[in-house]
């Protein structure tokens, strides 16, 4: 899989600590111990290779792959693996631990469509209805048909409406910024678009709705601010503003209480750094908005990007889907709706389509992406296996085959164009490695 490449070569200091951490039996809400442990050996897996994966990562910090790594495994809603590698910040020293905020970026979008459905359950939305039926700012919307002689973009009106299941599968046809549009005579239109300049979730909606789609909806698939619209329409829906609708309605029954769209100044020394690939290939520290989450509520509240979390928070809401919607005996979620959410929405040769042949054993349900041919993927898989990643480097997956859910985050800017890295497939060889 290309867009999950290892970005490696750094220079300097870097001093590395191995951090075994104890799994507390009681307060399965705590961020390093998010369920209950279990030996490896009672779930069916191995210890011995459980501490080959944290070697493993140990190495590739050492490598500079990343600066450092927060992993958990857990099989059968047990917890039998965590570690914390490398270091959260290694100008200032200062070790990864399993308390470290990451920017979880496009693993917000998992949690985002958490939210769209929990509303479709409620009876207040339907999967096929018109977005502009909440949102009328996306009733006139235009399409790209051209480019005319001047250089000037043509538009054709809409055939359909855009659904809430086009947003769901990224069949809307809205974009993203330049870095994915660049050859596109879009480009210029939806690079320039910046939702993050100080203006409202709903102001940025509004300027969004007003520039040209791709294609028409349901007619391609393509990456997109589809779950911004989302977050914006949890919102409208359900009457409460999208950060407090989180809160209440997942992160606080769920125990993520180090999850939401910013971080109290009492947590800023608990921060992963992030960092990129320089001219010389080195890893450089990332300051500025990337690399500082906001102290308060932003004004642009992102459902595709906004959220900052930790490796046990995360934990918790991808084992309550591989639980079929529940844990700890409160249901978030049906298990039918689960299974709609996880099972191949599009059609099969549109992420092989879009992101090239390694991709094409890799469907898209509701916000996540099935793997649905394990055969056709580079990494180790099996058919059903679903997640999404972010771009800094934040991993998650989940098995319901085997009953495996495991986390690996770190904060590092993958690739040049910020596209690609490997350590989601070295999680997934980890990962497999250790069921005996």
């Amino acid at each position: 899989m290309q867009m999950f490449r290892r970005l490696a070569a750094v220079t300097g200091l870097l001093w590395l600590v191995m951090h075994a951490v104890p799994l507390a039996a009681q307060a399965p809400k705590a961020s390093n111990t998010p369920l209950p442990k279990a030996t490896a050996e009672s779930v069916g897996m191995s210890t011995e290779r459980l501490a080959n994966l944290g070697e493993f990562f140990r190495r590739e910090a050492q490598g500079n792959s990343a600066a450092g790594y927060s992993i958990l495994v857990a099989r059968h809603g047990k917890l039998v693996y965590s570690a914390a590698v490398g270091m959260q910040d290694r100008e200032n020293a200062i070790p990864m631990t399993l308390e470290t905020r990451f920017r979880i970026f496009s693993m917000t979008k998992p949690v985002t469509s958490v939210a769209v459905l929990m509303l479709y359950e409620e009876g207040k939305l339907q999967l096929d209805d018109p977005v502009a039926r909440y949102l009328p700012e996306f009733a006139d919307t235009r399409v790209f048909k051209s480019v005319d002689a001047a250089g000037n973009i043509e538009t054709e009106a809409l055939r359909r409406p855009i659904t809430i299941r086009h947003l769901l599968t990224h069949t809307s046809g809205l974009g993203y910024g330049i870095n994915y549009d660049r050859s596109s005579p879009l480009a210029k239109s939806w690079g320039e678009f910046n939702p993050y300049s100080g203006q409202s979730t709903a102001e940025s909606i509004r300027q969004m709705a007003k520039l040209p789609l791709y294609f028409q909806p349901g007619s391609d698939w393509r990456y997109s601010y589809a779950t911004d619209v989302l977050g914006h329409l949890v919102s409208v829906v359900s009457g409460q503003p999208f950060d407090q609708f989180l809160k209440t309605r997942l992160f606080a029954p769920l125990g993520m209480t180090h999850t939401g769209f910013h971080v109290q100044s009492s947590d800023l020394g608990r921060i992963a750094v992030p960092y990129r690939r320089n001219a010389s290939g080195a890893l450089e520290r990332v300051d500025g908005p990337l690399g500082m989450p906001p102290t308060s509520p932003p004004a642009f509240l992102s459902g595709g990007a906004g959220l900052v979390s930790t490796a046990g928070d995360y934990l918790r809401f991808a084992q309550m889907l591989a639980n079929g919607g529940q844990l700890d005996g409160r249901r978030y979620l049906a298990p039918q709706t689960i299974e709609l959410m996880t099972s191949q929405q599009v059609p099969d040769t549109a992420m092989g389509k879009a992101y090239g042949d390694t991709w094409r054993g890799l469907g898209f349900g509701l916000g996540v992406s099935p793997v649905i041919d394990f055969r056709a993927v580079p990494q180790a898989n099996r058919n059903g296996d679903y997640t999404w990643p972010g771009v800094l480097d934040t991993n998650w997956m989940v098995s319901p085959s085997t009953g495996v859910v495991a986390v690996v985050l770190a904060q590092v800017l993958r690739g040049p164009d910020g596209l690609e890295n490997r350590t989601y497939q070295d999680m997934l060889y980890q990962v497999y490695q250790a069921i005996v």
